[in-house]
């Protein structure tokens, strides 16, 4: 067989010009599946550049060696699966998309595995969703390192600024230590506050009205004189024509020959403060691309973990009751394989509309992975919380998708639902929940269970 297929690949040479290249891991105990995965990728445009490996020690040696693209794994081999591949690779702290492809069926396997982190799962008797699989998830790794430089690009941005400013040019004024007198000014500040020279040189600096806030009489200077280090980071000072300048003022004492004298810069930060502003609201911004799942609109699930600990220390401070639903799409994974991600993304993105209509102003909405969707209901008890998920539950029921022209299909959802109990932990909260969603989907999905409390319906509806 292993000949049959490298005789194939060897036909596929001369397309190889317009491919497109693509550094492959294979995490894969099988060489004819190896040669298989190959002549895959060419008959989707790929030119892959790969190595085989088919265990941690491997895997590791490759990951640390060689940059990749892709990472192709099986699911189980001798001594090694796809979950502790996955571990691996969080392990070395690398971003890149794998891909689980194997010959073991089971809808739970395929959960898990997008739980733990990869990105699909496809079976090896189905190949022909593999290179459509890798494209996407190498548009993904794209959007995400777009994001990621986005952010690195903001921080660096604000880095130049402050050098930036911190290198401009500052008002310098010397007093003499004793008696506080002007000695000398330079000729930024002269321009910077209006007055001339001549009205700064041999005046006692309380005199002159810029600083009369700063060093208000000798007492005040005589502090400063003391303390030898003074510094504000956001002053007024007052031109000669009252324009305010917002300054930052920095003043040390130091030794010029047999003298103590007094060295104050004065900074125009006027500008640094609009920068710093525009900064902000950059940041603002990325911040919110950050916590945003980008297909369904909805938080994603790094910010549900922050929302929910606020929101559970607020329900033990105030002793106000909590509720989380979780919720996981039926039969997600048979409607992809069969219509294809285009129209399960818009699965996933219509019924992230369909969760913001129900949410109050208190209620927040997150894609917790895949399929899977969670809603933190603040002072809401899990009866009143049992209301708005058979609401959602009907909806969707009701609602019709057309993947196909001419044809109707229906979805459900399968339902855990849980109050907080006082000073839970988290984690064991959320699992509490989650084993309540698995049980709504093992006892026959479309149904919800709060405390094994099972609410169903006696209208199911399923793909077909």
């Amino acid at each position: 067989m292993a000949k049959k297929l490298l005789s194939e690949i060897s036909n596929l040479k001369s397309n190889i010009s317009n491919q497109q290249s693509l550094r492959v891991l294979m995490v894969e105990d099988s060489e004819d599946d190896e040669m298989l995965l190959i002549r895959e990728h060419k008959k989707g445009g790929y030119n892959p550049v790969y190595e085989r490996v088919a265990n941690a020690a491997a895997m590791k040696k490759a990951l640390k060696e060689k940059k990749w693209d892709i990472i192709l794994c099986d699911y189980m081999m001798p001594g090694f699966d796809a979950p502790s591949a996955i571990n691996i690779l969080k392990e070395a702290n690398l971003e890149i998309p794998l891909i689980v492809v194997t010959g073991t069926s089971g809808e739970e396997m395929a959960i898990d595995c997008m739980r733990f982190g990869a990105k699909d799962y496809i079976m090896k008797a189905n190949l022909s969703r593999l290179c459509p699989a890798i494209s996407r998830a190498l548009e993904e790794a794209e959007v995400k390192n777009k994001h990621k430089q986005a952010e690195e690009l903001l921080n660096a941005s604000e880095v130049r600024y402050r050098r930036l400013f911190e290198s401009a040019k500052d008002g310098i004024l010397i007093l003499d230590c004793n008696t506080g007198i002007i000695v000398d000014v330079n000729p930024f500040l002269v321009e910077l506050l209006g007055y001339s020279r001549e009205q700064f040189i041999e005046k006692a600096v309380w005199e002159l009205g810029p600083f009369k806030d700063i060093i208000p009489n000798r007492n005040k200077f005589l502090e400063l004189q003391r303390q030898e280090y003074i510094r504000y980071e956001n002053l007024p000072l007052e031109t000669i024509n009252g324009r305010l300048v917002n300054v930052e003022f920095v003043s040390n004492v130091y030794t010029e020959g047999d003298t103590n004298v007094i060295q104050c810069n004065i900074r125009d930060i006027t500008e640094r403060k609009e920068a710093l502003k525009a900064l902000q609201k950059s940041e603002k911004k990325y911040r919110k691309l950050s916590i945003i799942d980008d297909l369904t609109q909805l938080h994603n699930s790094r910010h549900f973990h922050a929302q929910l600990k606020i929101e559970t220390e607020r329900a033990n401070r105030y002793e106000q009751p909590l509720t989380l639903l979780l919720m996981d799409i039926d039969k997600f994974k048979e409607f992809n394989d069969t219509y294809g991600h285009v129209e399960g993304d818009n699965v996933l993105s219509q019924f992230g509309k369909l969760l913001k209509r129900f949410l109050r102003e208190t209620d927040s909405a997150y894609r917790y992975g895949g399929e899977e969707f969670t809603i933190i209901l603040p002072m809401t008890t899990d009866k009143e919380g049992i209301i708005m998920a058979e609401r959602i539950q009907t909806e969707l029921r009701e609602k019709s998708f057309s993947p196909v022209s001419g044809q109707k299909v229906y979805l459900t959802v399968s339902m855990g639902l849980a109050q907080y109990k006082p000073n839970e932990e988290i984690k064991t909260f959320v699992h509490r929940v989650d084993q309540f969603m698995y049980q709504a989907k093992k006892k026959g999905r479309d149904r919800i269970i709060v405390n094994y409390r099972v609410k169903n319906n006696s209208m199911h509806s399923s793909i077909c």
